[in-house]
């Protein structure tokens, strides 16, 4: 089943790179070539507009394979003759870019009207469907308030030693004015044989977070959280974690901020042996989350450090009962759509039995694919 597994995601990241050369924009008509054109510092470029970031446009030159990210306080003008479709504060436009105002506002001629759109709202910016009826752009303008990430590692060992392990982390987030749902699945599979042995379940483990936000006020947002999981060697059958609560975001920016949030909630537990009771206790929901994202870092465009921790102790015994989850990852953004992140997750628990331990630590390489 696992070769199998391996053999899925190869296919499937053979799929995403063959999507990403797809489309009309790489193959402008001979009659015309169509281009965006921005002017920086005086210099007048040509080219693409392909994202527009919280404090940075990526931008992709006419005859050059590389992205260049460009801060709005260094564009004097901006004229795209794209078409893009623009989604913020519950409304999507689709129109042209002809100004930049302020270094925080863009100007968008939608049809024969005007439009002022503060860059900080804009929630998605793909180009239209007129302009590039690629499959994926079709998904990313039929689903504009979606995005996220699938990263994929595995390792294949063989000789006097046989190991399959598959890492696979997906995130996902929707958000549309102050309702924000995000996912985050995290599952890892890892068999090992040796000449005297068969093949032995090393690791076989699911984390499923699923959140929802509403941001009613500024940078505050109450929240209801679902976390499951579940890891046989660590005899842990099924584990649900509902809770809810309050949460503030200190925030300097769309890419630097640190959330934490308070809540209550309840832990249930079944454990795979009968030798060991199952628990369920209510428990306190102590959460924390941050993001920050260092820009024209050498060699690279940009390094994001991201990560989140959950506490959940008891109420009544918390030195008795607790769940403890941590990550820590690493991003390296190699393309707009590739990166390589380096993954750390810690787990802390009450666990029954004394030969497993509270303990549990995971280091992984991977890399993901981002839409």
């Amino acid at each position: 089943m696992h070769l199998n597994l391996i053999k899925y995601f190869s296919f499937l990241i053979f799929i995403t790179l063959f999507s990403h050369a797809g489309g009309n924009i790489e193959k402008p008509s001979a009659e015309e070539e169509i281009k965006d054109t921005i002017v920086v510092h005086g210099m007048v470029l040509h080219g693409r507009v392909m994202n527009l970031g919280p404090k940075r446009l990526s931008f992709k030159l006419l005859y050059s394979e590389g992205i260049n990210h460009i801060a709005y306080k260094d564009i004097e003008s901006i004229h795209t003759k794209y078409n893009y479709h623009i989604s913020f504060k519950r409304m999507d436009i689709e129109g042209r870019v002809v100004g930049i105002e302020d270094h925080k506002y863009l100007t968008i001629m939608e049809g024969d009207k005007e439009r002022t759109v503060k860059i900080a709202d804009i929630d998605n910016f793909v180009m239209a469907v007129s302009d590039d009826d690629s499959f994926e752009n079709k998904i990313r303008n039929t689903f504009p308030y979606t995005k996220g990430n699938i990263n994929i590692g595995f390792e294949i060992e063989s000789g006097t030693n046989q190991k399959n392990e598959i890492d696979v982390l997906l995130n996902l987030r929707h958000k549309q004015a102050e309702h924000e749902i995000k996912l985050y699945v995290d599952y890892e599979y890892d068999t090992r044989k040796t000449e005297n042995t068969s093949d032995t379940v090393n690791k076989d483990e699911l984390v499923g977070i699923l959140s929802y936000r509403n941001h009613f006020k500024n940078n505050q947002f109450y929240f209801t959280t679902l976390a499951a999981d579940y890891d046989r060697p660590r005899h842990i059958l099924n584990r649900y974690i509902p809770s809810a609560g309050y949460g503030y975001r200190f925030k300097v920016d769309d890419s630097k901020w640190l959330e934490p949030s308070i809540g209550l909630g309840y832990a249930a537990t079944s454990y795979t042996d009968e030798i060991y009771t199952d628990k369920n206790f209510a428990v306190a929901a102590l959460n924390l989350a941050g993001k920050y994202q260092f820009d024209d870092v050498a060699y690279i465009n940009s390094f994001i450090i991201d990560g989140f921790l959950m506490y959940y102790p008891s109420l009544t015994d918390m030195d008795q009962d607790w769940i403890f989850r941590s990550n820590l990852t690493f991003t390296v953004p190699l393309f707009d759509f590739l990166s390589v992140k380096l993954a750390y997750n810690l787990i802390n628990d009450s666990n029954p039995d004394p030969s497993v331990g509270n303990n549990k630590t995971t280091t992984k390489l991977l890399f993901g694919f981002d839409f």
